[in-house]
């Protein structure tokens, strides 16, 4: 009965001490969340400690997470319970850890003590990512952006390629899809390549999706160095949004060299190729002919410039804005030649000059000649003659020289029958006259001392003089001085203010002149300017109908101006 007694006794003794300890028995936890984040994110840390009885006389918690993380205290808290009909209390202590550095890491223990007895508790791994990779820790999945130039030292106007990459192993589980953002890409013009299609990858044993978009740069505004911003894509995370961001780019832009340049160089920077065409191989006298000079190729189509003709002899070229026509790779410039004279023109090589940012060097291309056959122009007579047959030609001659005896004839009357006997001095002008042409070359004493010095009587002596000057080898001192006679008897008659074609189109028909009579006097007018750019000589026969046809315009005008006045 003693043994059974005391056998008893033990037991109840036990379970006494078992109550007691485990009523005594404290708990430690340590958690970290999110386990995967960038560099430049945040994670948490709690820490708690627990038991079911009244906890005094905790210390604080003791840790070095340092160099992966530094850790910054948020708060701590006490919260009290009823446990067991007994009061008890946890503590939970937060802090926010800052990452230091990219990798995986493992951290390690945390110390807490109570009562002097030490306690531990292990936070486990944690993944830090760059900013431009996510990683999905339930899937494993990646997400990752980069982007780069094919070259980081472009020339001032040369163009370089930004290629910007989205590359992941997975699809996001998300209806929205992932959206890039880029750069502003200020100081440089911008172009938009096509987007290449999707293609796959293998990075270090996994296989990735990429998505590729590419920009043509051309640094236009600075010389040196340009940082180009980080690129960022938006993630629709199905816990919430997220962005990557690649690694910002540094750009050092160079001048063009002055080594080698050459002096009709005018900024075009690419490699180009030039080309020229004409819309037929003849033209008429006096028409315009088309020509087309196209520069296609490789670069920055913004710094190409239209080219430089070379001189034609006895073409005139069109000195208005050229006509563009505008790709992505060529730009075309079309000129109007305007030929003067019969015959066989060629159009020389024209060259243009670009500097290559490849090679760095200047390269110079230029087109092949081109001949051009130009026919005579139906109006003109003395160009008309020359493709008739010869029997043809001495009808033509035959004709000419029978009007030219009733022109003299006429002309014979008007001056009332006075043969001039031999030179004579011109009491106006002291110069000796004779009779020329058919014209009025002399004037007697009596008509001189009794006609009124009229416009086109001041005209009239200047056309008599014109044919007696030795101008017929000197087309261009001939068609000046021809236009100067025409623009006096313009301004003297009609008040006209500046001697050009449009501006005697306009005084004469306000002036009220036919139509007929108008395009005749344009019509020399422009002839004249033909003549006077055009380095042509001009014989006596086409000098004399010049002014032949000069003489029957100020006739025409002044026969108008006659019949109109009261």
């Amino acid at each position: 009965m003693k043994r059974i007694g005391k056998l008893q006794f033990v037991s109840i003794v036990f379970i006494f001490l078992a109550t007691a300890a485990q009523s005594q028995e404290i708990n430690v936890a340590a958690v970290v969340s999110p386990r995967h984040i960038q560099f430049g994110e945040k994670a948490r840390l709690d820490l708690t400690l627990s038991g079911e009885a009244l906890i005094k006389h905790i210390e604080a918690p003791q840790f070095n997470f340092l160099p992966a993380f530094l850790a910054v205290p948020l708060h701590s808290e006490t919260t009290p319970r009823l446990e067991a009909n007994q009061i008890a209390v946890s503590m939970a202590w937060a802090y926010e850890l800052i990452p230091q550095a990219v990798g995986d890491f493992t951290l390690s223990d945390i110390r807490l003590a109570y009562q002097g007895t030490p306690y531990f508790a292990n936070p486990g791994s944690i993944r830090v990512s760059g900013t431009d990779t996510y990683v999905d820790v339930s899937t494993n999945a990646i997400h990752q952006v980069e982007a780069e130039v094919d070259t980081d030292e472009p020339y001032l106007n040369a163009p370089l390629t930004y290629t910007f990459r989205y590359l992941y192993t997975t699809v996001l589980p998300t209806r929205e899809s992932p959206t890039p953002r880029f750069p502003t890409f200020r100081g440089f013009f911008v172009e938009t390549p096509q987007k290449r299609p999707l293609y796959t990858q293998e990075i270090r044993g996994k296989t990735f999706w990429v998505e590729e978009h590419t920009r043509r740069l051309y640094p236009q505004q600075k010389i040196g160095q340009i940082v180009l911003a980080p690129a960022e894509l938006l993630l629709p995370l199905p816990q919430g949004r997220k962005t990557l961001k690649t690694k910002p780019l540094t750009l050092t832009v160079q001048p063009i060299p002055e080594t080698g340049r050459p002096p009709h160089f005018n900024g075009a920077i690419g490699e180009y190729q030039i080309s020229a065409e004409i819309e037929r191989g003849w033209i008429e006298a006096g028409h315009e002919l088309m020509l087309t000079v196209r520069i296609s190729g490789q670069g920055n189509i913004q710094t190409v410039t239209p080219p430089t003709l070379p001189r034609i002899a006895g073409v005139m070229v069109s000195r208005a804005e050229p006509f563009e026509v505008i790709t992505s790779t060529s730009r075309a410039y079309v000129y109007a030649l305007t030929p003067v004279r019969k015959g066989i023109f060629r159009i020389p090589a024209i060259e243009y000059t670009c500097f290559d940012p490849i090679r760095a060097v200047y390269t110079t291309t230029q087109t092949l000649p081109i001949p051009v056959s130009v026919r005579p122009h139906p109006n003109d007579p003395a160009e008309y003659e020359t493709d008739r047959s010869p029997w043809l030609l001495w009808l033509i001659v035959l004709a000419i020289l029978i009007a030219a005896l009733g022109i003299g004839g006429y002309l014979w009357y008007r001056t009332g029958f006075a043969i001039p006997t031999g030179r004579q001095p011109n009491t106006e002008t002291g110069t000796d006259t004779r009779k020329s042409g058919g014209f009025r070359s002399s004037r007697n004493t009596q008509d001189t001392e009794t006609s009124p010095i009229t416009p086109v009587s001041q005209a009239r002596e200047a056309l008599e003089r014109l044919i007696d000057s030795d101008t017929a080898e000197n087309a261009t001192t001939f068609a000046n001085a021809l236009a100067q006679v025409l623009h006096q008897y313009l301004e003297d008659t009609f008040g006209l203010s500046q001697r050009n074609i449009d501006t005697a189109r306009e005084v004469c028909a306000n002036a009220g002149i036919p139509t007929p009579i108008l395009d005749a006097l344009i019509d020399l007018l422009t002839k004249c300017d033909y003549y006077r750019f055009a380095p042509v000589s001009l014989s006596t026969g086409e000098r004399n109908t010049l002014i032949a046809r000069a003489e029957r315009v100020l006739n025409d005008i002044e026969n108008l101006q006659n019949t109109q006045d009261p």
